[in-house]
């Protein structure tokens, strides 16, 4: 639907205040009900009626559904309007919580063109390929410690690889200062979304906000500590030594506030998306064998067996399409949240200052005239397609597009070759994998695979059972 000529459907009181309890307890399921049932434009608001001049409000701010191309076009444009949320935890006000929440994600105009333009020189396509080789590397020596013929927790062992690539690659180094901070800040992240923190915003010593803002004290002194001895001695390789050694937007020397604000934010993302991507795609292969088998052909082909590197990954086309089909349908990041800065409108409609937009990327990847049998897991579908970024939103679009695209998608592929080329996985039977978004989509528990050396044999598909099955279509 063109959002151009889109009609919100307005849902209130206690109906209103039923599809929020929804949202509350699995945001995937409750927007997909409400887009069947009332289309890709709704509208939460007066859901409990407070006594404001001229406006009942649900929660202060409407809350709105979208869904499609057109409405991530006319929103991602234009981040002025409509801002980002951090994806740390903000806090009490000069609280170490709260400056780790101005990150690149929540800067506008003249700010966040600053940042952004320091932080894409290791970044930008030319930077990542000359790291391929690295990349390669670091991926064969982790998963050549994997433990054949036990079982393992593949999240955990997926979340190695993408810790190795991230501080090695991107942050100076693994040591004992860095690794501790990547680990908070990821843990920080998952615990923002979580409702208890959400539920319950009180600063108290019994509170999952009150732990959040305490641990945040911590994980500013660490960066600080850390950060101290890159100063003067820029290293264009280490996002970190970049922010701590250059100005800020206004040309004076990056305070602790900045730093903090800058670092935290960065190791949380620099890993967490692809860390996502990849485990899922394990699973999803793991689900459908034959199109493993499909994959394992290729790289035999292209690769005669050695680990590839970005240049040579970029020859295969089916590993490609398989990441693709894999963020298709099951997206690093599901749902997108933007704030309105000021009173603006949606479509033409007008909206309040502090509207929440969420941003569907789980739905818009389902359109059916794009994408038809889109619960089905067909990588073959992208040998004939090309979405738009709008279209196709996993790194979001627009001028905010995730800086990290080219190093993330490098990350995934080179790893998965490496993994898929040395080892065969299996799932035990009776397998449960559920699902959460916190803000990433990642398994609610522990994901047990058993590891076998890769020895010519094909695994049968396994039945998985749990909430994983309302996402995407597997075999019984």
């Amino acid at each position: 639907m063109d959002a151009a000529i889109a009609q919100p459907v307005r849902l209130t009181g206690l109906t209103a205040l039923r599809w929020g309890g929804r949202f509350a307890r699995d945001p995937l399921q409750a927007t997909r009900r409400a887009y069947d049932s009332f289309g890709p434009f709704v509208v939460l608001a007066e859901a409990l009626p407070l006594l404001k001049p001229r406006r009942a409000v649900l929660l202060d701010v409407p809350l709105v559904f979208t869904a499609g191309a057109a409405f991530n076009a006319e929103l991602l444009s234009d981040p002025e309007t409509w801002r980002g949320v951090s994806v740390l935890p903000g806090g009490p006000k000069n609280s170490a919580a709260r400056r780790m929440s101005s990150s690149l994600t929540r800067l506008t105009g003249g700010q966040h063109a600053h940042y952004r333009k320091l932080l894409m020189a290791p970044l930008r396509r030319g930077s990542v390929e000359a790291l391929a080789t690295s990349m390669a590397r670091l991926a064969e020596a982790e998963i050549a410690s994997w433990p054949v013929g036990e079982t393992i927790d593949l999240w955990d062992h997926i979340r190695r690889i993408m810790h190795g690539f991230s501080l090695e690659l991107l942050f100076g180094g693994s040591n004992e200062q860095s690794c501790p901070i990547a680990k908070m800040a990821g843990a920080m992240m998952e615990r923002k979304w979580a409702r208890s923190a959400v539920g319950l915003p009180f600063n108290l010593p019994i509170t999952s906000y009150g732990r959040i803002v305490r641990d945040s004290e911590r994980l500013e002194r660490w960066i600080l500590e850390w950060v101290a001895a890159k100063r003067g001695h820029t290293d264009e390789r280490d996002l970190a030594s970049i922010i701590a050694n250059s100005t800020d937007a206004d040309g004076k020397p990056s305070d602790d506030a900045t730093i903090v604000g800058q670092i935290a934010s960065l190791f949380a993302l620099s890993s967490e998306g692809s860390q996502s991507v990849l485990t899922w795609t394990l699973l999803l292969l793991m689900a459908h064998p034959r199109i493993a088998d499909n994959l394992l052909d290729e790289m035999r082909d292209k690769l005669g067996g050695r680990s590839p590197s970005l240049e040579r990954a970029g020859e295969l086309p089916y590993l490609d399409a398989v990441v693709k089909e894999s963020m298709r349908v099951l997206p690093p990041v599901p749902l997108q949240i933007r704030v309105a800065q000021g009173d603006t409108a949606i479509a033409g409609h007008g909206m309040p200052k502090g509207t929440r937009a969420i941003l569907n990327t789980f739905l818009t990847n389902r359109m059916p005239g794009l994408y038809p049998q889109a619960d089905v897991f067909r990588p073959e579908r992208w040998s004939t397609i090309a979405p738009t970024g709008f279209e196709f939103p996993v790194f979001s679009g627009g001028p905010h597009i995730c800086p990290g695209y080219w190093f993330g998608s490098a990350a995934v592929k080179i790893a998965l070759a490496a993994i898929l080329t040395r080892y065969r996985m299996d799932l035990p039977p009776g397998t449960r994998i559920d699902y959460r978004a916190q803000p990433t989509l990642r398994p609610r528990q522990r994901v047990d695979v058993v590891l076998h050396r890769r020895d010519g044999g094909t695994s049968a598909a396994t039945p998985i059972a749990g909430t994983l099955r309302s996402l995407v279509a597997l075999p019984q």
